[in-house]
């Protein structure tokens, strides 16, 4: 079994076209998530790293 695990600090999942964003333009990612398992919830261990 292979697994691509992405983690992203402080994005939102609606600024992503996967999850309906119309503007955003990211064929890989998309691509990626066509073929992939994708979640709606998730949960942190942490808060947002903010300046």
């Amino acid at each position: 079994m292979k697994a691509i695990i992405l983690l992203f600090d402080s994005l939102n999942k609606n600024y992503l076209p996967p999850y309906g964003d119309l503007l955003t333009k990211a064929p890989n990612f998309q691509r990626l998530a066509a073929h992939a398992a994708t979640f709606d919830n998730s949960y942190v261990g942490s808060m947002p790293c903010m300046p």
